[in-house]
Parts: structure tokens; C-alpha cells; sequence
């Protein structure tokens, strides 16, 4: 076979924290215990949307392409990519391989684009254990690929993820790739890896006695931003067909993959995925946020809202003409406490039931959230306000609920790296939209992790969701902490994110009573209406019901995507 050289890419990782469901949070006090919280990350090994140094090969002949790796962590599999060089044509499989070359998940690649980092998901994330050797692959009939040799010379480790070698195998159909030039060839086939930590997130550093405390915030004990490792500029590529020497090494006694994958059936991690997304990043207690008490800059221009017909900056937020109070940071501890017509800079903090705040713009504290309704409480109505962060530092999510029953209408939620953290409640008539991306976040405008309690549901209902980048969700019903189910999506208008609509599938269990209805789906952010398609992780069949989702122009999203 021929190869030519490329330069190496170093990868990312993504991060997203998410606030865990434990047991009631007692009243903070200056010395409280932090809340307990969950990091998912992701990780892959070489950085997407950066072309590859080298020629193009082409063999003319079926190929089956890989990377053998291990992590360093127990963890799931998401899916598989692949760097496809111009010339290449047809359809290509992904295949992942266990440590004893038997098939554990296949996909086709959909919607590739003519050339770069081409990525597709598996149906179910397929979990895999630390320190065992696995190999993700690639099919091609037509034989045309980008690699570089001496590119595994050493192995390669990004994060949790080490590349061990190259591998191939001349193959009709998809096969386990059992050879390894000697060469020590990088054939540009990568893994999309999630796996999960636990941190702890500072509770409010102050209790009122009166039931509302209004004053500044005491910076947050948070994992620092995690660093992302750059790779350059993008040269090209440049057809050549160098000729090489024989592979090293022979075929195993048995290279026939196993026709039914295996999975477990109690995964370690569950996450979103354009994941992107998803090197490691580590806490650092010496680089800590701060916030930030003085009054927040004015906005960033917003995403245009589709139409009149949908929640937009005119019909959201605080009305025109409201005086507003100024007020730093505020901790509610009395049952049904309305906050109304207040301009504060910091954070809301809701370790109450029934709390009303209304007609109120929050220009939230660099840190974890700008609104959070604490565990054990219920009943937080958010109306008629702005949340946004500065711009400048990450604030984490607009809203979190980590209580029960959470409402919010007419709410313009923006420059935010999450939007609302919910798993039960209504969403309805409010505009969230262009996200802030800070090194290492996902970025959900909606999010869920799991399915609302028995007898509780979650319906997002009449908004306007744009996510102006190409990770994570527009809406991401994710199952992180168990099934989801018992959720509604209607009449909403969503547009971007790597998906726009995270559908609530995973390893935890076929997700129930997920209704995705009369929705219109954007090509206004992607063409593909989020950066890989419209849907992902969308369980068909069953009670779940998908009806009447269209593009703009009135054609049908086909269900699941």
C-alpha cells in the first residue's frame, strides 16, 4: 500500500457540568459543604474542523481503516470519525471493535460533506473499560484516504485517549483491521470518547434572616476552565501515490467480526454528543472565578427570531417602561416571595417554595448559574426577564433546577454557555439564544438529564431556541442520570447546535412518552439545521410520538431525523 506524511492534530475536550439530584441542600451558611456535581466530558484525538497535512492516497481498492486505542478511564464510545480527503467517493461504515475483534457497534455515514473530519454516532453509546485495547474503524470501497507515516511512531495520548497504532485491512466489506505497516502509519480515524467526574459546586456563602438577602456574591470554588491545545493552520492537501514496504505484521487465525454487538447494560456515562465534541481538562483550585458586582455590559447582538409568529427580543424579557431596582446578588429563604422589577448584578439564589421573579433583568455573575431553585423546593415562576452573562467570563447555565417544579415564560435568555437545566416544569413563549462559547464547554439553550420523577413531566412548548454554534443542542433531552421520559416538545422553533434536538435515547433504557410535535426545524444556523442534521438519539416506536415537524419551507422532518 502507498502513504505519504500529514502533520499530527492535537484534540479537544468539551465539558459540561451538570448539578446532580442528592438529598435536600441544607441552609448555606458561610462555611457550608459544597453541592455535589457531575462533569461530563468528551474527548477525541485529533481536533475537528482542521484540515490534514499530507497527499491524498488512493488505492482503488476496498479498505478497512483504523485506530487501535485504549482510555485511560471507564467510559463510553459515542460514535466514530474519520478525515476524508477530496477524491474519496461512496459510502463509508464505522465499525468499533472490542479487545477480541468482535463487532460491538456499527453506523453509516450520512450527510458528509466532500472533504475534512467526516462524524457519525451510533445508534446507543457503547460502553467500554479502562486499560483494554480497543479499535474504531472505517470502511471505504473506493480506497481513497490521507495518512502519515511515522504518524504513530510513538503513541499518541490526548486526555483519557491514547492512539496505540494505525491499522488496515484489504476488505470487501466492513472487518476488523488487523494489520500494522511497519511504517507505523496514521490512517486519521478517531474515537469519540465521554466519560464522567464528580466536583462540588460552593452553596451561597451568606443566609439572610428576613427571607431576602440582596448583596454581593463570594466567588465560586469551581474547576478551572480546562486548556485546549491548538493545532495550526490548515496546508492543504496534495495528490501523491509514494510507493512503501509490505506490512509487518500477518493476519490473525480468525479476522471475521462478530455479527451482533455487545453492549452492557449498565453504562458509566451518558452524554450528549456532536460530541465534538466532547484533551482533559483538570481542575486547577489556584484559578478560581470571580464575580463580577458591577453592572454588565450591554448586550451582543442576539440571533434574528424566525418570525412574528415566534417568541423573539419584542415579546420577551422585561417590558418597556419597567422601572427596575438595582440590586446585587439575592438569597430567597421565604415561601412565596415575589421579586419583582429588579436590575441585579450577580445571582439569584431560591431556597424557597413559590418564588415568583417577574419583569426582572439579571445580568448574572461570571461563575455557575444566574438563577438556581435549590434542592427540596418547588413552585419557582421566572416571567417576563433577561438573563446574560458579560461576554467576556463564562457563567454556566441562565437557569438551574435542581428543586422540583420550575415555570418560565417570556424569558430571554443569551450569552450564556447553557440556557435552563431542568428535568420537570414548562418552558414556554421565551427566546434563548446565542450562546458564549468559553474553552471547554457544551452548550445546551434546554437541557434535561433524565426523566422527570413519577408523575411529574416536562413540557417545552412555543419558543424560539437558536444555537448559534456547532455543539451541543438546541433542545438535549440527554439521559445522564436515567430514562427520560414523560417529556413534551411543541410548536417550538429550533435551529443549530450540533443536533438540534437531542430526542432523549441512550444506554440507561428506551426513553417512553417523549412527544416531539408540530415543531419547525431552522436551516437558517446550518444547512442541516444543527451542524450534523436535525435529530439524534431518538428512540422510534413505542409511546413516543413523532408528528407534524417540518423544515421553514413546510417539508417534513422524517422522524428521528
Amino acid at each position: 500500500m502507498s502513504l505519504l506524511a500529514a502533520a499530527a492534530l492535537l484534540g479537544a475536550t468539551v465539558t459540561v457540568v451538570v448539578i446532580n439530584r442528592g438529598p435536600s441542600a441544607p441552609a448555606p451558611t458561610s462555611n457550608a459543604a459544597p453541592v455535589s456535581a457531575e462533569v461530563t466530558l468528551e474527548s477525541s484525538l485529533w481536533k475537528s474542523k482542521k484540515a490534514v497535512k499530507g497527499k491524498t492516497l488512493a488505492e482503488h481498492t476496498p479498505l478497512e481503516l483504523g485506530t487501535r486505542f485504549k482510555a485511560g478511564r471507564d467510559g463510553e464510545v459515542a460514535g466514530v470519525r474519520f478525515y476524508k480527503p477530496a477524491s474519496e467517493r461512496g459510502t463509508h461504515r464505522g465499525s468499533l471493535w472490542g479487545p477480541d475483534r468482535k463487532l460491538l457497534a456499527k453506523v453509516t455515514f450520512t450527510g458528509e460533506t466532500r472533504s475534512g473530519w467526516q462524524q457519525a454516532l451510533f445508534s446507543t453509546p457503547v460502553p467500554i473499560v479502562a486499560g483494554r485495547v480497543y479499535t474504531v474503524s472505517y470502511h471505504t470501497a473506493n480506497g481513497g484516504y490521507v495518512a502519515e507515516r511515522g504518524g504513530l511512531d510513538e503513541p499518541v495520548t490526548v486526555g483519557p485517549l491514547t492512539a496505540q497504532a494505525g491499522v488496515f485491512a484489504p476488505a470487501a466489506k466492513a472487518s476488523f483491521p488487523w494489520r500494522r505497516h511497519s511504517a507505523r502509519v496514521n490512517y486519521w480515524v478517531d474515537v469519540i470518547f465521554r466519560h464522567r467526574e464528580r466536583r462540588d459546586i460552593p452553596r451561597p456563602s451568606q443566609r439572610p434572616s428576613d427571607g431576602v438577602t440582596a448583596g454581593p456574591s463570594t466567588p465560586p470554588e469551581v474547576s478551572a476552565t480546562p486548556t485546549v491545545t491548538e493545532s495550526g493552520p490548515p496546508t492543504g492537501e496534495v495528490s501523491a501515490t509514494p510507493s512503501v514496504t509490505p506490512p509487518e505484521s500477518s493476519p490473525p487465525a480468525s479476522a471475521t467480526p462478530s455479527a451482533t454487538p455487545t453492549r452492557s447494560a449498565t453504562p458509566s456515562a451518558e452524554p450528549p454528543a456532536s460530541h465534538t465534541p466532547k484533551p482533559s481538562p483538570s481542575a486547577d483550585p489556584t484559578k478560581q472565578p470571580t464575580r463580577d458586582p458591577s453592572p454588565t455590559p450591554s448586550r451582543t447582538p442576539p440571533a434574528s427570531p424566525p418570525s412574528t409568529s415566534f417568541p423573539g427580543a419584542a415579546d420577551t424579557g422585561v417590558p418597556s417602561g419597567t422601572n427596575l431596582k438595582a440590586s446585587k446578588s439575592i438569597t430567597v429563604t421565604k415561601d412565596g416571595t415575589v421579586i419583582d422589577g429588579m436590575e441585579v448584578s450577580g445571582e439569584i439564589n431560591v431556597d424557597a417554595d413559590n418564588v415568583t421573579i417577574r419583569n426582572t433583568r439579571l445580568a448574572a455573575a461570571p461563575g455557575d448559574w444566574g438563577i438556581i431553585q435549590r434542592q427540596g423546593h418547588t413552585g419557582l415562576k421566572v416571567e417576563d426577564s433577561e438573563i446574560f452573562g458579560n461576554g467576556r467570563d463564562r457563567t454556566q447555565f441562565g437557569i438551574i433546577n435542581q428543586g422540583r417544579e420550575l415555570t418560565v415564560r417570556r424569558v430571554d435568555i443569551h450569552t450564556i454557555s447553557n440556557g435552563i437545566l431542568t428535568e420537570q416544569g414548562l418552558v414556554e413563549d421565551s427566546y434563548l439564544h446565542d450562546p458564549k462559547y468559553f474553552s471547554g464547554d457544551h452548550t445546551d439553550m434546554i437541557m434535561c438529564t433524565s426523566g422527570p420523577p413519577s408523575g411529574a413531566t416536562l413540557v417545552i412548548r412555543g419558543n424560539t431556541v437558536i444555537n448559534t454554534l456547532e455543539q451541543t443542542g438546541a433542545i438535549a433531552l440527554f439521559q445522564d442520570f436515567g430514562v427520560v421520559r414523560n417529556v413534551t416538545v411543541e410548536g417550538n422553533f429550533l435551529a443549530g447546535g450540533g443536533y438540534s434536538l437531542y430526542g432523549g435515547a441512550g444506554a440507561k433504557g428506551t426513553s417512553s412518552n417523549i412527544k416531539v410535535l408540530n415543531n419547525v426545524f431552522s436551516r437558517d444556523v446550518w444547512a442541516k439545521g444543527g451542524y450534523n442534521g436535525p435529530v439524534a438519539y431518538w428512540d422510534k416506536g413505542g409511546t413516543n410520538e413523532w408528528k407534524g415537524n417540518v423544515w421553514e419551507d413546510g417539508k417534513p422532518v422524517p422522524e428521528g431525523g
